[in-house]
């Protein structure tokens, strides 16, 4: 395993990092072998597994099913695992009849059901999940979280984004620690600007969608009509960087270890053949220079195709 400074953050935290949503909620590609979460006990045992394996960074939310309860029953007594999780702040016009005050106490409410779920007096690092800079900008969210870091309840507070200038106001707002963005071979928006702008504010950088939901392996294959131009894109790349469709996973996880900028990859395992298929991509190191380079030709730059959001039902 390698292991890369996080920010300004004292923590060292392992490259391969371990989402939680596929173990607490079914995710994926439909109709693909991977698309069904595992058991609770398979779940805890892979969760373990990681950790025993070197992973030391663990991405979970409360909107992922069951996923901080059994981040918590697997890894709430491990010391040497970093727990992230999230929290949800609703946009502007689903909250219009929230008060400041009912605000707070929902953001409260979902921390302390964290500490629960996660089993952990302290929360590692908390996440604002989908931010804006709406939400960035919130009074009674700057200042719930920044209370709870300052009397130590959390350690580290984070944003998870989805598009470069969300990215750019959590960097500019000057209290986010750890940022959370998607980042892969066919998604590099956050490349030309942003991995510069965290590494001058020393904010340590999360990526997510390695694989992009699963556009690049062999599940392109179930990708319906409406995103034939992904799966030529998953193609391209496999082609461009000498890769057969088993390997593209592999070379496309390394393809995200090769951003020096990057701190730490989620991958979104679960099983232990996954998981041990990313471990292995660890052991292989970043690709060769002259791959890195050419794999710039290979970004999408529709955001139909690289935003899941906007993909229809899978």
């Amino acid at each position: 395993m390698i292991y890369r400074r996080f920010g300004r953050t004292d923590l060292q935290v392992s490259g391969l990092a371990l989402g939680t949503v596929a173990l607490g909620t079914s995710y994926g590609i439909a109709g693909s072998a991977g698309a069904g979460r595992p058991q609770e006990t398979d779940a805890i045992a892979l969760l373990r597994y990681a950790a025993d394996q070197g992973v030391t960074l663990f991405d979970t939310a409360p909107a992922y099913g069951d996923a901080e309860r059994l981040a918590g029953l697997a890894l709430g007594d491990r010391t040497d695992c970093v727990i992230a999780t999230k929290v949800t702040v609703p946009p502007a016009e689903d909250r219009s009849g929230m008060t400041s005050s009912g605000l707070r106490a929902a953001l409260e409410d979902s921390l302390a059901a964290s500490r629960r779920m996660l089993r952990r007096e302290t929360l590692d690092i908390v996440q604002i999940h989908n931010a804006t800079p709406e939400i960035l900008a919130t009074t009674p969210v700057v200042d719930v979280l920044t209370e709870n870091r300052a009397k130590g309840a959390i350690r580290f507070l984070g944003a998870s984004v989805y598009t470069a200038d969300e990215a750019m106001a959590a960097i500019a707002s000057g209290w986010i620690d750890v940022l959370q963005v998607a980042f892969s071979v066919l998604d590099q928006r956050m490349r030309p600007q942003v991995f510069a702008a965290a590494i001058r504010a020393d904010v340590g950088v999360l990526t997510r969608s390695a694989f992009l939901k699963g556009a690049l392996t062999e599940r392109s294959q179930w990708l319906p009509p409406a995103l034939h131009g992904l799966r030529d894109g998953a193609d391209r790349a496999r082609r461009t960087l000498g890769a057969s469709w088993r390997q593209l996973p592999e070379t496309a996880l390394r393809y995200c270890l090769s951003e020096e900028r990057v701190a730490s990859v989620l991958t979104g395992a679960s099983t232990r053949s996954e998981l041990d298929q990313a471990l292995d991509a660890v052991a292989a190191g970043p690709l060769p220079t002259s791959e890195f380079a050419a794999a710039a030709g290979l970004a999408l730059g529709d955001e139909t195709l690289i935003d899941p959001r906007r993909w229809p039902a899978l």
